[in-house]
C-alpha cells in the first residue's frame, strides 16, 4: 500500500494534514474549548466503529506502523486478521444490517492509538459537533458525539430529557462561546483550497478493516 505512492505524495499528504489542523481543526477545538473534554487515555472513540479511510490515509497509517517494534506489529498482524473473521461471521449472521460491523481500531493499544501522530483526518476531528446536509426535516442536522452521553464533550451543557444542548445550562456555567456545529464532511475536508496545490490524490473511502486483505 505505502508503495503505490511515491515519498513526494506521502510528504504533500503530511502538509496537508499540517495544513488542515491550523487552518481549520485546531481552531474548532480552540472554539469549542469550554464543551471539549478529550484527553489522553480517552479512547472511546477508537473501541467501536468503522473508521472510513482513503487511500492515501491507510498507506500513512501503515508508515506509521512500520516504525513500530516488531513485537507492536505482530500483535497489530493479529488484530486485524482477527478481526477480519468477526466482521465475515457477523455478515453472515446479519446480512441485512443497517450499521455494519463495528469494530475496535486495530492501532489502538491500552487506550492510547500506536501511529498517533499518522492517524487518519477522521480521527482528527472526532469529538466536535459535526452538520449533516440532505438529511430530513424531522431529523436533527446537528450530530453531537456520543461521547456526550459518557460524561465527556458538550455534556455539561447537555439535557438529557430533551436530546439537546441547553441555553439555560450555559447561562448557570458562565460560558459565552456558542456551541457550534462544523461540516466535517469528509468531502469537504478532502476537497478545499487546501488540496488544490498539493500532487496527491486521496483514492477511495473504505472502512479501514477492508483496505486488509482476507
Amino acid at each position: 500500500m505505502i508503495d503505490d505512492f511515491s515519498t513526494e505524495q506521502l510528504a504533500n499528504y503530511k502538509a496537508y494534514l499540517n495544513l488542515i489542523e491550523e487552518r481549520m481543526i485546531n481552531k474548532y477545538f480552540e472554539q469549542q474549548k469550554p464543551y471539549i473534554f478529550c484527553k489522553a487515555g480517552c479512547s472511546h472513540c477508537c473501541e467501536k466503529g468503522q473508521y472510513p479511510v482513503t487511500k492515501i490515509e491507510l498507506a500513512y497509517l501503515l508508515l506509521g506502523f512500520s516504525q513500530l517494534p516488531n513485537e507492536q506489529k505482530i500483535e497489530i498482524i493479529e488484530k486485524i486478521k482477527k478481526l477480519k473473521q468477526e466482521k465475515l461471521k457477523f455478515e453472515t449472521e446479519n446480512p441485512a444490517s443497517k450499521e455494519g460491523f463495528m469494530y475496535e481500531c486495530p492501532f489502538l493499544k491500552n487506550n492510547k492509538c500506536s501511529v498517533y501522530e499518522f492517524r487518519a483526518v477522521i480521527c482528527r476531528t472526532h469529538g466536535l459537533m459535526f452538520f449533516v446536509e440532505g438529511v430530513k426535516d424531522e431529523e436533527p442536522k446537528n450530530k453531537i458525539p456520543f461521547c456526550v452521553h459518557l460524561g465527556l464533550n458538550y455534556s455539561n451543557i447537555y439535557d438529557e430529557k430533551t436530546k439537546t444542548l441547553s441555553d439555560v445550562k450555559m447561562k448557570e456555567l458562565g460560558i459565552t462561546q456558542e456551541p457550534l456545529a462544523y461540516n466535517l464532511s469528509l468531502k469537504t475536508l478532502f476537497n478545499n483550497e487546501i488540496t488544490q496545490n498539493l500532487d496527491f490524490e486521496f483514492g477511495k473511502v473504505r472502512a479501514m478493516i477492508d483496505w486488509f486483505p482476507d
